[in-house]
């Protein structure tokens, strides 16, 4: 029992060292100056300014596809948006975008956004498929960074 006695009470001081509480921790920060800064939320940089173009293919009595393009929208530093919300719009019943690529998905909580496969390229286009009568049709792109969504474009040249 004597030759095991020193390491129970080795034992005991490690253990009592674990359990006693952390010893505390102190620091401190002096600044110098007396300046005051007005400070402000970052935000969504504006859209491009150039509306898409839109070509259509098939007649209304069939389906129709119609072929968004717009240039690459670059709102931080050169970086390109991570996708785009398109808008439909239409003379008669406005349906949603419901086929084609236009429609999008939901991305970072964001519905309907359209990611595309080259965010750096020169331009990005979509599709949207229907086989709705729709009237006259035009577009705008917003450009989408993260869960941010920038103004809409002006609107494309109506198509029939």
């Amino acid at each position: 029992m004597r030759d095991r006695l020193p390491a129970v009470l080795a034992l005991l001081a490690l253990a009592s060292g674990l359990l006693s509480p952390p010893p505390e921790a102190a620091a401190a920060w002096t600044v110098a100056g007396g300046a005051v800064l007005p400070a402000q939320a970052a935000q969504m940089p504006a859209g491009d300014t150039t509306a898409p173009s839109v070509t259509a293919e098939g007649t209304y009595q069939s389906a129709r596809t119609f072929t968004v393009t717009w240039p690459t929208v670059r709102p931080f530093g050169g970086r390109p948006a991570t996708g785009y919300v398109l808008t439909r719009t239409t003379t008669l019943s406005n349906p949603p975008m419901d086929t084609g690529s236009c429609s999008g998905v939901v991305a970072d909580g964001v519905p309907g956004v359209y990611v595309p496969a080259d965010p750096g390229a020169a331009t990005q286009a979509c599709t949207d498929t229907t086989r709705r009568y729709l009237g006259s049709v035009q577009y705008t792109v917003a450009p989408v960074w993260g869960r941010w969504v920038g103004n809409p474009s002006p609107a494309s040249t109506a198509v029939l």
